[in-house]
């Protein structure tokens, strides 16, 4: 009996962390695993990445329409910067691109608020002390200020360099992880032909709509649909925010973006939003256009709107990556390495991104 359990265990593939969902945020969990030595498998169906697949990637500290910096900004930027450089060079592929974030004034109190902050420290180093000309085509009475340091991750190049990494080591699983064949003991979890220490959820979106596989409360869902578009001109290198925002991609096209609703997230890309995106165009842009495209995504957002990072409070080494929004470019890389070295050195949590914050599902 023990030589055949032997035998068996012999036959398994041992890593330290099965991963599932290959987002923003498995892929960068995947990452930060390897970079502190673990290894992982990670599990992934890339139609079905619903949420990053259409994100526009931008990342930004501060919350433009409130001018409120963003919860733990300064340390998610200082990670951000370091990460995904990191990460290009690890994939020989290139999709960190900086650019500004241009906020348009629409009156002289939205100025006078900008500048009055860049005299704080806590804003000097992420906003522009001088107002600035609006572009060429852009509509607009009260001029613009500039961020600094921010930009956008092309996501989809990003998932895809990620994903043929992994899969050049074994690493990558394209297949659908079923939960309900994870086996637990005190000493970590099998799955199939793998043992690992524990399983992490990467799977924000399909958590937040309950097509995760295992219960998780505390999700807000939001769904968010964008535009893109071909111009009469290019807009340069940069984002320009006047409540939606209009991200430059090159040869005369930009993505418009992006949309609120908390319903409908089975029904795909609606008129309404379509229309409302079109109708901003108009307003801030003069000049002819024509849409290319219109895509919806899901953004698993939470109730608190603080991520989840941790254990799931029902199950053993079972953990939660996620719940991150539509600011999973910027928090992933910093939450990554909190998760990682509690792993590593039991370094703590963070307790107000805990999974078990929410009541348990029933």
């Amino acid at each position: 009996m023990l030589d055949s359990l032997f035998k068996i265990e012999c036959l398994m593939k041992h890593v330290d962390y099965i991963i599932v969902g290959g987002g923003i945020s498995g892929a960068v969990l995947s990452y930060t695993l390897m970079k502190y030595g673990a290894s992982v498998q990670l599990f992934d169906l890339p139609d079905e990445n619903i949420s990053s697949k259409v994100a526009a990637g931008l990342w930004n500290p501060i919350v433009l329409k409130r001018l409120k910096k963003v919860w733990k900004a300064d340390e998610m930027m200082e990670e951000l910067a370091t990460v995904y450089p990191d990460i290009e060079r690890w994939t020989d592929a290139s999709f960190f691109d900086p650019i500004p974030i241009r906020r348009v004034f629409h009156n002289a109190g939205e100025q006078n608020d900008w500048m009055g902050l860049t005299s704080s420290p806590a804003f000097s180093s992420y906003l522009d002390d001088e107002l600035a000309d609006l572009p060429k085509g852009i509509v607009g009475d009260h001029r613009s200020g500039l961020m600094k340091g921010t930009g956008r991750l092309r996501v989809s190049t990003f998932m895809k360099a990620v994903r043929d990494q992994l899969m050049g080591t074994g690493s990558f699983s394209e297949a659908r992880f079923e939960w309900d064949q994870v086996i637990r003991d005190e000493e970590g979890v099998s799955y199939g032909e793998l043992r690992a220490h524990a399983v992490i959820s990467c799977q924000g979106t399909q958590l937040a709509l309950g097509q995760g596989g295992i219960p998780q409360n505390g999700f807000a869902p939001v769904k968010g649909e964008v535009i893109r578009i071909r111009l009469d001109r290019d807009l340069g290198r940069e984002c320009i925010h006047q409540g939606h925002f209009m991200l430059a991609e090159g040869n005369h096209r930009a993505t418009v973006g992006a949309t609120y609703a908390w319903d409908g997230f089975e029904k795909g890309p609606s008129t309404a939003k379509k229309e409302e995106l079109a109708d901003h165009v108009r307003k801030v842009y003069d000049g002819p256009f024509e849409i290319e495209q219109h895509v919806a995504g899901v953004r698993p957002a939470t109730k608190d709107r603080r991520p989840m990072v941790g254990p799931h409070a029902d199950l053993a080494h079972t953990y939660i990556f996620g719940g991150m929004g539509s600011r999973a470019v910027l928090m992933a890389p910093y939450l990554a390495r909190v998760l990682v070295e509690h792993f590593m050195y039991g370094a703590p949590l963070l307790e107000e991104c805990l999974p078990e914050r929410f009541a348990p599902t029933s």
